[in-house]
């Protein structure tokens, strides 16, 4: 076992020094870069290239809502107050009680996937392999240690996603990145029993899973490509390679457009989903992350953390439109449901930012860790989601 000891972080009203045990597997996968929430995924090298930059607003002036950010570096995740920026708690996630101890817990988990339908929260939980069920309307920002269950899944889970009619969660489970053989493949959970219905094989690590709009299709990107499913029959419809290192995988609100990142080329692949071809590839930045798309489809968003930047794509044109620069390694994405706000998550800075997407303006400046200074350090956020209920205590 491995480990290691946060004492810079605690959770907002209570102090608690964590010890964090790691099994020797989940090190190998950490080091090797695979997970999400890591800042050592990255290369040191950052390359300048033209890009807005703007001062930091001293008022959010964000809509009414809930912003959910999984910290896979604190094993938690933070509930902020999107209307003020304002941190409500930080929550501990997949940590089991120590059997005959009430007050110490086995700080074992690593969160690196978020989702949410309606009230219900889904956490990828890689450190213990399991997937977190959270009911938001039932969270005490008295209590940091919330209500949860825990559903076993493969081997490191890393990122989530739920079909459009809520029915389903499909787990990314990496697996130990030791050997060809790993065996790595997607949990599908049925979220009327909490239970995994269906193990779906895969030659390739998956990282990524979107659905179509209408919920009959799942898009997965692995490390051999966007692999192609029907949720109805859960099988393989197509698979299409060359696509270079896929990391993430989004769908167009029409459900026309699927845009996968390509890490290694510096890119983002535009897929026709009704003939599964790629029609174009747009450059973007320096290991690209994550990519999202505007809920009006019109524009794509890019996250890349070897760039220090955001750039951003006309869906219309297939265009690059312009760069946003946004230090400290951001990776993670996800827009207000109104559109008019896009946070950004900075691995290696712990903290996440706010822009104004019709200005690029940074309106709201996050520190996960708190007041201090580099607080929000090793909380690596690896996942956002964005609602309009307000989380209790706002």
């Amino acid at each position: 076992m491995l480990r290691h000891y946060l004492s810079g972080a605690t959770p907002h009203g209570a102090s608690h020094r964590r010890t964090v045990i790691l099994a020797a597997g989940a090190a190998v996968i950490l080091a090797g870069g695979t997970a999400a929430g890591l800042a050592a995924a990255h290369s040191g090298a950052r390359h300048a290239s033209p890009a807005r930059t703007h001062l930091i607003s001293s008022a959010c002036g964000g809509p009414a809502g809930a912003a959910y950010v999984s910290d896979a570096g604190w094993d938690g995740f933070t509930a902020i107050d999107t209307a003020t920026c304002d941190i409500i708690q930080t929550y501990n996630v997949g940590d089991r009680q120590v059997p005959g101890d009430a007050g110490d817990y086995d700080y074992d988990s690593t969160n690196e996937g978020v989702a949410i339908h309606g009230s219900t929260l889904y956490f990828a939980d890689a450190g213990n392999s399991t997937v977190a069920v959270i009911d938001t309307t039932k969270l005490d920002p008295k209590n940091y240690n919330p209500d949860e269950k825990l559903i076993n899944v493969g081997l490191f889970p890393e990122s989530l996603a739920v079909t459009p009619d809520g029915k389903q969660v499909w787990s990314a489970d990496t697996g130990p990145q030791t050997s060809r053989s790993s065996p790595s493949g997607i949990s599908v959970i049925s979220t009327a029993s909490d239970k995994v219905v269906a193990k779906l094989p895969l030659s390739g690590t998956p990282s990524a899973v979107a659905f179509s709009p209408s919920g009959t299709r799942a898009y997965v990107a692995t490390s051999a490509g966007l692999w192609i499913y029907s949720t109805q029959t859960r099988q393989v419809l197509r698979v299409i390679r060359g696509l270079g290192e896929p990391r993430s995988v989004a769908v167009s609100p029409d459900g026309h457009t699927v845009y996968v990142t390509a890490t290694d080329s510096g890119a983002v692949a535009v897929i026709n989903a009704a003939n599964n071809t790629v029609t174009r590839t747009i450059k973007v930045g320096e290991l690209p992350w994550q990519v999202i798309v505007s809920a009006d489809g019109q524009t794509v968003y890019v996250a890349n953390p070897d760039s220090n930047t955001v750039s951003v794509i006309d869906a219309t044109t297939g265009t690059l439109s312009h760069t946003i620069s946004v230090a400290g390694d951001p990776e993670t994405l996800a827009l207000t449901p109104n559109g008019q706000q896009l946070w950004v998550g900075q691995n290696s800075a712990g903290t996440v930012t706010v822009l104004n997407t019709a200005t690029d303006a940074v309106v709201g400046d996050i520190n996960l860790g708190g007041e201090r200074a580099q607080s929000g350090d090793g909380f690596d956020p690896a996942g956002i989601v964005l609602v309009t209920t307000p989380t209790p205590g706002s």
